[in-house]
């Protein structure tokens, strides 16, 4: 399976729990994540104030191990080999950045330059990305569906991103539910997948702050009748990682 990401996190956060379980059944898992999250905020007091490194740098190091976590066989950054297409130069798709709409659904930042993921000819970035599927052959692509999560550019982006590219190589597309209460999607639980979650997504402290976990509720239906994991995001908003996932099959079948 090939999994795609905008951002560092997003693989931890979107689909934890599916990675979890797909790498302890022995599915090979591979990652690709389009930006460095160059433009996300900091939690306070997660980076030295007098450090060296770059943001890029330190969330590079946090989903490095967040990987290592979930079982990812291997990652990848969209631009370089192999996610870069044919012939072309190594290039970079910068982090777009993003301002609220309203509470939970995210627009285009006005500061968004040229090289942002969202702004770049998106030929390019499918190119790179359908480089990346012909090299590793996954029986399927795993992405966000057409609302990207909560609307960020990038998540956006990435979602017409994996379709094309996933449509030109001929290989499925598994797109991944925004909400808890979609409609039209198939649901998994992976109450193993817990522990792992919670541990990769502890790798991320510039990101956010994981509160603790929650045990399945009796009765419940829904996202409460599996464990999640309770999460404090740098801007203070809380939420819950469900260890389901709700998946819907676009593209050519197999």
């Amino acid at each position: 399976m090939l999994a795609v990401h905008a951002h560092p996190d997003d693989e931890s956060l979107a689909t934890g729990a599916l990675l979890a379980e797909l790498s302890a059944r022995g599915v090979r898992v591979v990652l690709v994540t389009a930006t460095r999250g160059e433009e996300g905020e900091i939690v306070p007091g997660s980076v030295p104030a007098h450090g060296s490194r770059a943001l890029e740098e330190i969330r590079a190091g946090e989903i490095d191990a967040a990987a290592r976590t979930l079982g990812v066989a291997e990652r990848h950054m969209l631009g370089e080999p192999p996610a870069l297409a044919p012939d072309a130069a190594a290039r970079s798709y910068r982090d777009s950045g993003m301002t609220w709409v309203r509470e939970g659904l995210a627009g285009p930042s006005p500061d968004a330059g040229p090289d942002s993921f969202s702004l770049r000819p998106m030929d390019e970035a499918t190119a790179d990305l359908a480089a990346l599927i012909e090299a590793v052959r996954p029986e399927a692509v795993i992405g966000y569906d057409d609302a990207g999560t909560y609307g960020h550019p990038d998540h956006v982006r990435a979602h017409h991103v994996s379709a094309a590219a996933s449509a030109r190589a001929g290989v499925p597309m598994l797109e991944v539910a925004s909400t808890q209460d979609a409609e039209g999607f198939s649901w998994r639980e992976q109450p193993a997948s817990l522990e792992a979650v919670a541990a990769a997504l502890a790798c991320y402290r510039t990101q956010l702050t994981v509160l603790g976990t929650r045990p399945a509720v009796a009765g419940a239906a829904g996202a409460d009748a599996v464990p999640a994991v309770l999460v404090r995001h740098v801007g203070g908003q809380d939420e819950v990682i469900a260890m389901r996932t709700g998946l819907r099959l676009s593209g050519p079948a197999r």
